[in-house]
């Protein structure tokens, strides 16, 4: 018996021993032998290609939406300026107002174009359009601020204007209490043409940017620093107003007349 089970065995071990030289000579890989594969990832020429051109693509949809929304906020904020203005017409208002709202209407479609863009040429062209045409900062935020500007150094203009009323009552009475107001009249005259000119510079600040069109920059960029010199202008005006003021308070103050002091400009 012991014979015939050492037989068995090395019949066995040969049967085994075969298959194994068979499929290693067909060029099969045991099955034990296998590497599992599931979860690699390629490392393949093209598939590095396709990462990045996937990345490239995300690059650019989020450089792209971000610079939409931050002209769109920009442009809803000029609506909010627009609507405080009140030295514009209603026309006036309308007009900038349907300009501003058309630019956010337009941005929003295409940041939408741009979302769904899946070519990276068409992508990087739209991307590139936010800038190239479309006009928000070019034009839009400088124009709009000009005006807003200016309709807030004529609305300190008129309050100076109701100060120097009181100014004047107060020198009045001054002169009529013995007082030499000789200096005080110069400066009440200064104050006063300073204040004018300043009107004159903020209105016509106004009345030089109202024409101007997205259509017409970078020609017309010429008219809008023009517009920003006369604003400087305005705030040189003002600043000396005041500063008459002072000097005019200063004085009344030590003759015992007091005056309330203006909102600073």
């Amino acid at each position: 018996m012991t014979e015939q089970k050492r037989i068995i065995t090395s019949i066995k071990s040969g049967i085994v021993a075969g298959t194994l030289m068979i499929a290693l000579s067909f060029g099969m890989t045991p099955v034990y032998a296998q590497t599992p594969t599931t979860g690699t990832v390629s490392t393949t020429p093209g598939a590095r290609a396709a990462a990045r051109l996937s990345a490239n693509e995300t690059r650019l949809k989020t450089r792209g939406d971000a610079e939409i929304t931050r002209r769109i906020t920009a442009l809803n904020t000029l609506l909010t300026k627009l609507g405080a203005m009140k030295r514009l017409t209603d026309s006036q208002k309308a007009t900038f107002t349907s300009g501003v709202q058309g630019e956010i209407t337009t941005l929003t479609n295409l940041k939408a174009k741009i979302d769904a863009d899946t070519d990276i040429a068409t992508l990087r062209t739209d991307v590139q359009s936010i800038v190239q045409s479309y006009r928000v900062f070019a034009l839009y935020l400088p124009q709009i601020n000009i005006m807003a500007n200016a309709d807030k150094a004529l609305a300190i203009v008129d309050e100076m204007n109701q100060i120097s009323t009181k100014l004047q009552t107060r020198i009045d009475a001054a002169k009529g209490a013995g007082h030499d107001t000789t200096a005080l009249v110069t400066l009440m005259t200064d104050r006063a043409a300073k204040l004018t000119d300043a009107s004159t510079q903020a209105n016509n600040a106004i009345n030089t940017v109202v024409p101007l069109t997205p259509a017409g920059y970078p020609g017309n960029r010429p008219t809008l620093l023009s517009a920003r010199t006369m604003l400087q202008t305005v705030h040189t005006d003002l600043t000396t107003a005041e500063k008459d003021a002072t000097q005019i308070r200063q004085t009344l103050k030590g003759w015992g007349t007091t005056v309330k002091p203006t909102p600073t400009p």
